[in-house]
Order: C-alpha cells, then structure tokens, then sequence
C-alpha cells in the first residue's frame, strides 16, 4: 500500500517538506490496514454460514484480537520501512 501511494501521488508529495510526506504515506497505509480489518470482521460476521451452506466447510475470515493487533503493527512497520528505504535512496540519488 505505501508504494502504491508512493507512486499515485508522486507529483504531488515529494516535495521540500519530508516529515510530511511520511505521515501521508504512512496514513494511508494504516487506513487501509483498518479498512481490511473491518472487511475481514464484516465477512466473518456475514459469510460463516453462506460458505458452510454452499461447500460444506466453515471458514473463519478474521483471527482473535492478538491477530488484529500484529496486523496493524505489521502495516505500521511495513510504511515505516518503505519510506526509510525510499527516503535512503533518494539521498544517494
């Protein structure tokens, strides 16, 4: 997510202000990671017993609070990393 927001607002985020820039990339990442956690909740609350129905099995879309938690840190490290690595490369550019 942070590269593709890295790459949809090129033109207008690199410029003087690196802080900025950051904290959007950044963002970003995070809100999608929590949009995907609401859809993983919306599809665990609404799809168990349709996929049960149609195939016999039950699916679990979503994991307990623990698994929630690490995947928001993990969106959060991912940005994180992705704009060290870009801002790293752009200095040496």
């Amino acid at each position: 997510m942070a590269m593709f927001m890295t790459a949809y607002l090129k033109e207008r985020l690199f410029d003087r202000d690196g802080i900025k820039n950051a904290l959007i990339i950044a963002g970003a990442t995070v809100f999608m990671g929590v949009m995907w956690e609401f859809a993983e909740y919306i599809a665990n609350q609404t799809l168990i017993e349709q996929t049960y129905l149609w195939f016999r099995i039950k699916v679990y879309f979503m994991g307990d609070l623990n698994d929630t938690i690490l995947d928001l840190f993990l969106d959060i490290v991912g940005a994180l990393v992705f704009i060290l690595t870009l801002y790293r490369r752009q200095a040496n550019s």
